[in-house]
């Protein structure tokens, strides 16, 4: 169970009162506590005896066991299509390890009524719901009976389930005693199958509770009967006391460890009965169950009736074994005993015995059922039922009607077997999914005063750490839906609050242009998110830029097409815009002996980016130390120095005003001579040898060589004339 405590948030009001107090006080002064609605037993398990309720969830199936030979009638109505087999106990089994089976019986369908003749031994009916529906099935059968009729022990029954408009709530309490008052103004009865140790025409009146404790560390479940075997006819009854094993096959029963006015039968029931004694009609009879301990530490079950004014106690079956906890009488809507059995407290009435059935053609009766609370005093049972489902012995034409909590009134009519009437003492609260200490996420189940008033506060926005937010989206309070923070209710029933969350995951985007950083934010968990980058390059000025370069994200559903990444939010995610960003830089040179060379434009160059040589008009030139780019204008040094070359010819003369081409490394710079044969000043690469390309003879050459050629003719000239 929760700790009260730190429920701060739930307050309650007694009735007729203003004053709110926490709920601790509260929660045992009935001894009940209460369950999800999912631990419900109905909803896993067959409730009833001759006619059975069933909720078989899709892919699943229940059994009834039943006993040839003789005649089974089978009725079934369903909402939806089941199949409805009858096997013996090997077919069952094959049916458990997904073997193919051989069917005594079957149908599929939703209506079935049917006789079959069942062999001698043991068989199973079992009803498989193949569906995608979950299947509301009644199944009746009548076991030596050709027709089948409805029939149930018939009267006031605890379960441990509560009916709420919204399902069934599980319950439980443990007690000292169980009482049940009966007042019978007229029966008659027929016997419908046989119980031949028994007078025909009589019937049973039967106390029955499940005895629960725990004996080496090991929990024991018996099932206690008290019970009057009532002759009409002669207005007689006799007493008659079962307690059975509950537990497992494991468990025998000693009869050195029980001891009692009868004994244990077979190793697997105690057994008495007592004499026939007279009764005048109308009947008001009590029977009791009541455990307690020994002077020795025994546990003791005393079991008892009282009739006009006279106490009988008909034994007193006490363990002679040192239980740890317990004994208690105990209802439990929540689980039951590792056989199988509903953990309930029956006060019905049926056939006399041997798993009779009788017929009801005349009956006027009223049932109560009280046990011992707390405080010491007797209460109504919580919920009342029409139908028994731990005995055997049962009833055709018996209806059972609410008159008030835990009280039922028993008349002939057609059988209804379901829920009655509810405790006015006791409502329920369920909170599912409520914010326990804004830390977890749990469920609360207060058994509460009728008319008490309970106000709930939760706040609209949790956060769980870890960038993780729960934001509440209403409420569901008996399957209606309302949007409040704060919740009021008056118990004039039980109520079933869903408390309804939407988690949130933080996105964060990290995002140097800030054309996204609006998009962090709280997103809906498992929601889609479409993140677009709307311009991938981006002028910030001062010759800056970024240019978009990809996503970064530690999201584990994602994908990325160009600038776009679409992620599944299922977790507190970062996404980060990669950019590169870009200067359009400018370098200021100089060669390495320090002049000044100028100025060159690089265009756009990503900032970190390492620069070791620049191009100058076609010529590239190494850096003398490489420079990494971090802003637009920058300064090197080029691994590189200005030089003259003098130019002569093939005949050693200058050559004046000559464009040259002076390959260096590689690469060609071009030069023009002056008067002298000299180049101007060219920026050459330090390290490379440098070859002039230039005219074989120059102007000076020619200018030679024409004056040598004139000089010459002059000379033969001059010959010619003299001779």
């Amino acid at each position: 169970m929760f700790n009260p405590l730190i429920l701060l948030a739930i307050l309650v009001a007694m009735p007729n009162s203003t004053a709110y107090q926490q709920v601790n006080p509260l929660i045992n002064n009935y001894g009940v506590y209460t369950y999800p609605i999912n631990y419900a037993v109905i909803y896993n398990h067959v409730i009833g005896s001759g006619t059975y309720i069933m909720t078989i969830a899709p892919g699943t199936y229940y059994s009834v066991s039943i006993y040839g030979p003789g005649p089974l009638g089978l009725y079934l109505a369903s909402n939806t299509n089941v199949l409805t087999l009858v096997l013996s106990s090997q077919g069952l089994s094959e049916l458990k390890t997904g073997a193919t089976v051989k069917p005594l019986f079957a149908y599929y369908g939703q209506a079935l009524n049917a006789t079959i003749e069942l062999p001698g031994g043991e068989y199973y009916i079992v009803v498989i719901n193949n569906g995608s529906l979950i299947a509301q099935v009644m199944l009746v059968t009548t076991h030596g009976y050709p027709t089948p009729i409805v029939n149930a022990p018939i009267g006031v029954v605890d379960y441990g389930l509560m009916p709420s408009q919204v399902g069934y709530i599980p319950y439980s309490y443990t007690t000292s005693e169980f009482l049940g008052e009966a007042r019978i103004l007229s029966a008659s009865f027929q016997p419908l199958t046989n119980c031949s140790s028994l007078p025909p025409g009589s019937f049973s009146l039967q106390l029955n509770a499940v005895l629960e404790m725990t004996i080496n560390n090991q929990t024991q479940y018996y099932w206690v009967q008290n019970v009057l075997i009532i002759n009409p006819t002669y207005d007689l009854m006799a007493p008659l006391v079962n307690v059975w094993n509950m537990s497992s096959t494991n468990l025998t029963m000693n009869p050195l460890l029980i001891i009692g006015h009868g004994s244990v039968v077979n190793n697997e029931v105690y057994a008495f009965m007592g004499n026939w004694t007279p009764y005048e009609m109308p009947l008001a009879v009590n029977l009791t169950i009541t455990t307690n301990r020994t002077v020795n530490g025994y546990p003791q079950v005393l079991i008892g009736y009282s009739m006009g004014g006279i106490n009988a106690l008909v034994d007193n079956v006490t363990f002679l074994m040192t239980p740890s906890w317990g004994p208690y009488l105990v209802v439990n809507g929540s689980e039951y005993s590792p056989l199988g059995y509903l953990i309930d407290a029956e006060f019905v009435i049926g056939g006399p015995g041997c798993g009779a059935m009788v017929r009801a053609n005349e009956l006027n009766a009223v049932l109560s059922l009280y046990y011992r609370g707390p405080g010491g005093g007797l209460l109504p049972v919580p919920s009342a039922w029409s139908m028994g489902s731990d005995t055997g012995e049962t009833v055709v034409n018996a209806r059972a009607y609410a008159i008030s909590p835990g009280t039922v009134g028993v008349t002939i009519g057609s059988e209804y077997v379901g829920p009655l009437t509810n405790a006015d003492y006791l409502a329920f609260l369920i909170l599912n999914d409520y914010l326990l200490n804004n830390q977890s996420i749990t469920s609360i189940e207060l058994p509460l005063p009728v008319n008490s008033r309970v106000f709930v506060t939760t706040p609209r926005d949790v956060y769980l750490g870890n960038n993780t937010l729960l934001r509440l989206a209403g409420l569901l309070i008996n399957n209606e839906y309302v949007n409040f923070t704060e919740l009021m209710l008056v118990m004039n029933q039980s109520y079933v609050v869903n408390y309804l969350w939407t988690k949130y995951y933080r996105l964060s985007i990290v995002d140097a242009s800030n054309q996204l950083t609006n998009m962090s934010g709280w997103y809906n968990g498992d929601s889609i998110v479409n993140i677009t980058v709307p311009k991938t390059i981006v002028y910030l000025g001062n010759e800056t830029r970024l240019v978009f370069a990809g996503f970064t994200t530690n999201a584990t559903h994602y994908t990325i097409v160009s600038n776009t990444l679409v992620l599944l939010m299922d977790m507190p995610v970062t996404v980060t815009i990669n950019w590169i960003r870009e200067y359009n830089t400018s370098l200021t040179l100089y060669t390495i002996n320090g002049a000044y060379v100028g100025t060159t434009y690089l265009g756009w160059v990503r900032y970190g980016e390492g620069v070791t040589n620049v191009s100058i008009n076609g010529i590239t030139y190494e850096l003398r130390t490489p420079l990494i780019i971090s802003g637009v204008n920058g300064t090197a040094v080029l691994n590189a120095e200005y030089r003259e070359f003098n130019v002569r010819d093939a005949l050693g003369l200058p050559e004046p005003f000559t464009q040259v081409v002076i390959k260096c490394g590689g690469q060609e710079l071009i030069g023009v001579t002056n008067a002298y044969g000299v180049t101007q000043e060219l920026l050459i690469p330090i390290g490379t040898g440098c070859m002039i390309e230039a005219p074989v003879i120059g102007y000076y050459g020619i200018a030679l060589v024409t004056a040598i050629i004139l000089i010459a003719a002059l000379a033969v000239m001059r010959l010619i004339r003299r001779r």
